[in-house]
């Protein structure tokens, strides 16, 4: 099973606030999944995301 990144660990990796990666999810700009209440990125989805950047 592939690791999930947490909000947090995104924004640490793009040296942004949580609340940039918060706003990228909820504008459908980062592609994430809700698991256990709290959002998940996969790598691939970030890659995409850094691609289209």
């Amino acid at each position: 099973m592939p690791e999930l990144l947490t909000v947090s660990e995104v924004a640490q990796l793009m040296k942004v606030t949580p609340q940039t990666v918060l706003q990228w999810i909820y504008t459908k700009r980062l592609k994430a999944y809700k698991a256990g209440g709290q959002w998940r990125i996969r790598p691939e989805d970030l890659q995409l995301f850094l691609k289209g950047s």
